[in-house]
């Protein structure tokens, strides 16, 4: 798969640098136009549809994050990376909010770009296979009608489309088209269960969603509600009820009768839900959007917890609410908080402080992500007064992202931070300590002097007190190859002596240098140096 890429800078000296740059990368990418300022930009974009923009942040009439907020509107599936010469926050934050953790600073170092590259080729790959494995579903000839029914509508609210050949199934979606003007999707999400559970045995899972469809359907019928129901047939946790209504602000009514979905499966099931509300829609075409509103709805979840309902309409209306998360006095505080390294003062005030948010009745999910954001942007600018390299002990900005999509509870964000803050105050205190010390020697001399031990990244991170992915990259920079590389090429060449000098069984040889067993040991050694461990002692011992 090759990706096309746009070069948007107002210096062409910049541009022009880039594309070398990019040229003489081994990667699937052609460049298929450059631009000097967003209006150009623009033009080249709605004519190629480029799959990745490269863009400064600061140009004339448009600046960068402007032009990313158009080409969003224009196809939002376009990824970016963006380049700056200035180490503003306030623009890191804009980023983050259009979804982009790709930033590079000037001058742009070529090895960065290319892993920058590299990491969102992989992610346009994940993409792909993902929708490949949604046409897969148009494959499977052996599935019952029911299973066929799921994937039908699975694929409306993925995709947009359906093209599986269902007469009955695209006759339920007609029907519904006819019948009303607008739709919305609501998304049912169960919390795990396991079995046997109340009245339902080991084996039975099948009968649960069959009741909770039961559920969900007595209770349309009851509202005089019309729709469709049916379990997602990726995500099995979710029931998606796709709902025909004749007015655009129907919600509050909704509501009520979710309500009484929610009580039926809580009292009558023993069981744990939530459920979201999706925006309204005119087309069923467009019931992708309303089901990945709801979706993002549910993520309120990590705040209220289950068993509420979440409509995305009053989650919008509340996360625009404008407020600084953390103010300027807040942000004096935990300055002194962590020069003193005062560990534990720090943790007190982020409990507290998310507590508050949580609290706060107007707070969503949004508000949490955003504290999480100003608390990384917080640590970033700390460690960079006090290492000049903020990417030592908090990674980088991809780390964070990857870390919000995954959250899934307020105290799980309480506990990341504090961590944090609490390795940053450790690390600084011994940096302090010791102002000369080479970390990255350090780490080298503990793996020479530590054969024998089980070693791992993770170890290696949280002994010294440093992010894992930086560590990576310092470490083969420092001595030209990985960490693990090292590791293996240093306990060969031990075992290598004592195979040859010893007449240690080979077992024992494996223990002394960190293998847990013969066989790994001996499956390694010949893997790397093209003899097994008994011949390659008998090649190279001297005869006797």
């Amino acid at each position: 798969m090759t990706l096309k890429v746009l070069i948007l800078d107002d210096e062409m000296i910049q541009r022009k640098g880039i594309i070398v740059k990019i040229q003489s990368y081994a990667l699937p990418l052609t460049i298929i136009g450059e631009a000097g300022d967003g209006e150009e930009g623009l033009e080249l974009i709605r004519q190629e549809i480029p799959d990745i923009v490269i863009t400064d942040v600061r140009m004339p009439e448009m600046n960068g994050l402007d032009f990313i907020e158009k080409v969003l509107e224009i196809n939002a599936l376009i990824s970016f990376v963006i380049i700056s010469g200035y180490s503003d926050f306030e623009y890191a934050k804009r980023a983050i909010k259009y979804g982009i953790s790709d930033y590079l600073l000037k001058p742009i170092d070529e090895d960065e770009l290319q892993l920058v590259l590299s990491q969102l080729i992989h992610k346009k790959e994940s993409v792909k296979k993902s929708q490949a494995e949604l046409d897969k579903l148009k494959q499977d000839h052996e599935m019952n009608r029911e299973s066929i029914r799921k994937q039908y509508l699975t694929r409306i609210i993925q995709t947009g489309q359906a093209s599986l050949p269902m007469e009955n199934n695209s006759k339920l979606v007609t029907d519904m088209e006819h019948s009303h003007p607008y739709f919305l999707a609501i998304v049912l999400e169960l919390e795990p269960f396991i079995l046997p559970h109340y009245s339902f045995r080991a084996g039975e899972e099948h009968l649960i969603w069959f009741a909770v469809e039961n559920v969900m359907s007595d209770q349309m019928k009851l509202a005089n509600y019309d729709g469709f129901i049916f379990q997602h047939a990726i995500h099995q946790n979710e029931m998606v009820y796709v709902l025909g209504i004749s007015h655009i602000n129907e919600n509050i009514m909704i509501k009520e009768w979710l309500a009484n979905v929610l009580y039926g499966i809580n009292r009558y099931l023993k069981l744990d839900v939530t459920i979201a509300i999706g925006s309204v829609v005119d087309q069923m075409s467009l019931m992708q959007q309303s089901y990945q509103l709801a979706k993002l709805s549910l993520r309120n979840k990590m705040m209220q917890g289950a068993n509420q309902i979440y409509d995305y309409s009053v989650i919008r209306a509340q996360s625009n609410s404008k407020h600084n998360v953390i103010n300027d006095h807040e942000e004096r505080l935990l300055f002194k908080l962590l020069s003193d390294g005062n560990g534990v003062g720090l943790i007190n005030w982020v409990e507290k402080r998310v507590q508050l948010l949580v609290d706060t009745p107007m707070s969503t999910y949004v508000h949490l992500e955003w504290f999480c954001v100003d608390m990384y942007l917080l640590m970033r600018k700390y460690l960079i007064e006090k290492t000049k390299n903020s990417d030592l002990l908090i990674g980088e900005m991809d780390d964070l992202q990857f870390w919000l999509q995954n959250l899934m509870s307020w105290k799980d964000a309480v506990q990341h931070i504090s961590n944090q803050l609490s390795q940053i105050t450790i690390f600084i205190a011994a940096k302090e300590n010791q102002p000369g010390k080479d970390l990255m020697g350090e780490i080298k001399q503990y793996l020479d002097s530590n054969l024998q031990s089980p070693i791992s990244l993770q170890l290696i991170a949280e002994r010294f007190f440093i992010n894992p992915t930086y560590f990576s990259r310092r470490f083969k920079e420092n001595y030209g190859q990985s960490y693990s590389e090292y590791l293996t090429n240093l306990r060969l060449n031990k075992a290598s002596e004592w195979l040859v000098g010893t007449d240690l069984k080979i077992q024992e040889i494996a223990e002394l240098v960190g293998y847990e067993g013969a066989a790994y040991f001996s499956n390694v050694f010949k893997k790397e140096r093209g003899l097994s461990p008994n011949e390659f002692r008998q090649e190279h011992r001297t005869p006797k």
